[in-house]
C-alpha cells in the first residue's frame, strides 16, 4: 500500500489548490479524483468566475480575499483579470448593504455611480449602483490546471479515474479506499464539492446540492467590459465582460435541488431559460437573444450560505471544505492553504471561526 504524508480527496478548485500548497511544503502528497483535471461534472468549470473584494456575503471574507488575490498573482499573473464590477439593487437589499458594509470595514475602493454612467444596463430608477474597480474574473479551468501543474512540478502525484469508496482514520494514520486500490497517509484533506455528503457521511452536514445554469449569449456591444451583479425583486443575476462576441450570465439565486450529482441532468431548464431571457430583454439592451452555449454546475449550499472549513471533530489530521454555496472558487488558493495549515499544525493569521463547523453544532 502506497503511503503519503498527505492525501487530497477531490481535485477541483479547492482540492487542486490544497494539493499545490502541500507539495510546495515538501510533503509527499497525492490527489485523487474520479474525473479528469478541470472536468465539467462539479462546480469548477464554465470558463470564468467572478472575483471581488467588496464581499456582500460577509465582511470577514475580505482578508482571505486579499490573500487570494496575492496567491493567484503568485501562481500565474495572467490568471486574474481586473475588469471591475458593477453592483445594482435596492439600497436596503442584501447586495448593496453588504457591499457597503465590507467596504467600510476594510477601507475598500467602492464608488457610488449613476445608472446613466452605464447605459448598457437598464437599471431600475430606484436602484443604487456601485462600482468596484479592483474586482475581476478568473478563467476557472485554467486556474485548476495551473494549481495541478504547479503541484506536479513540486513532486505531487495526481490520480484520476478512481472512485473514492471510503476513508478511515486509525491510530496509525489514514486509509483511503478507491475502486482501484488502497492508500495510506498521515493527513487527509477532503474537498468533495457536491459529493461532500458521501465523503463526509459521518458528519451529517446540513448541505443541499442545487443545479445551476450558465448561459452564453451573442454580444458585439463593446460597452460590456466588466462584470455585473444585479439584485432584482425576483432574483440576483450576474455576468462577465463580453469576449469573442458573446457574454456569459447566470442567476445566482434559485436553482433545482439535486439528489445525486453523478446522474443529475445537465440539460437546459425551461423555467431558467425564461428567467434569463426576460432578464436580458429587460436589463441588457446590448445583448442579443441568441443563446450560443449552455452549461450546468452545482452549488452545494449551507443553511446560511457561508462555507464550512474545519477539521473533522476530534481530529487534527483530517480537514475539509464543504458547502461553498456558489461563491467559493475565487478563494480557492487561500482555502487550499488554510486546509493544509489545519492538518500540519501551521499557524494562520485569519479568523475563520465564522466558517467553522461549530455554528451548526446545535
Amino acid at each position: 500500500m502506497a503511503h503519503y504524508d498527505l492525501i487530497v480527496l477531490g481535485t477541483g478548485g479547492i482540492g487542486s489548490a490544497a494539493l499545490f500548497h502541500a507539495a510546495s511544503r515538501g510533503l509527499r502528497c497525492l490527489g485523487l479524483d474520479r474525473f479528469p483535471p478541470a472536468h465539467d461534472r462539479g462546480s469548477s468549470h464554465g470558463e470564468s468566475r467572478l472575483i471581488r473584494l467588496s464581499y456582500f456575503e460577509h465582511p470577514d471574507y475580505v482578508p482571505l480575499l486579499r490573500h487570494s488575490y496575492a496567491l493567484w498573482d503568485a501562481l500565474d499573473p495572467s490568471l486574474l483579470h481586473r475588469s471591475g464590477i458593477l453592483y445594482a439593487g435596492p439600497a436596503e437589499g442584501d447586495t448593496i448593504r453588504g457591499v457597503l458594509a465590507s467596504a467600510r470595514e476594510h477601507d475598500l475602493t467602492v464608488d457610488r455611480v449613476e445608472a446613466s454612467d452605464f447605459p448598457q444596463y437598464l437599471i431600475p430608477g430606484d436602484a443604487c449602483a456601485l462600482f468596484e474597480p479592483d474586482a475581476g474574473w478568473l478563467p476557472v479551468e485554467a486556474c485548476v490546471r495551473a494549481h495541478l501543474a504547479a503541484a506536479l512540478h513540486q513532486g505531487a502525484e495526481h490520480r484520476w479515474g478512481e472512485t473514492i469508496e471510503d476513508w478511515r482514520e486509525r491510530e496509525a494514520g489514514i486509509q483511503v479506499i478507491t475502486d482501484r486500490g488502497n492508500y495510506s497517509a498521515d493527513r487527509l484533506v477532503v474537498a468533495g464539492g457536491a459529493w461532500s455528503h458521501q465523503l463526509l457521511s459521518q458528519l451529517d452536514l446540513p448541505l443541499t446540492v442545487t443545479r445551476k445554469h450558465l448561459h452564453w449569449f451573442q454580444c458585439q456591444d463593446q460597452r460590456y467590459q466588466h462584470g455585473f451583479f444585479i439584485e432584482l425583486p425576483h432574483g440576483q443575476f450576474y455576468g462577465f465582460p463580453a469576449r469573442d462576441g458573446r457574454l456569459k450570465l447566470a442567476e445566482h439565486s434559485g436553482g433545482e435541488a439535486v439528489t445525486d450529482p453523478l446522474t443529475a441532468s445537465r440539460e437546459r431548464d425551461p423555467t431558467d431559460d425564461q428567467r434569463i431571457e426576460a432578464f436580458i430583454a429587460d436589463h441588457l439592451p446590448g445583448v442579443m437573444p441568441t443563446r450560443l452555449k449552455h452549461a450546468s454546475c452545482f452549488y452545494t449550499m449551507t443553511p446560511d450560505a457561508d462555507f464550512i472549513v474545519d477539521n473533522i471533530p476530534g481530529s487534527e489530521r483530517v480537514a475539509f471544505a464543504a458547502g461553498l454555496s456558489g461563491h467559493g472558487f475565487k478563494l480557492a488558493p487561500a482555502l487550499g492553504q488554510l486546509l493544509v495549515d489545519r492538518v500540519t499544525g501551521g499557524s494562520s493569521s485569519f479568523d475563520t471561526r465564522f466558517i467553522g463547523l461549530q455554528r451548526f453544532a446545535a
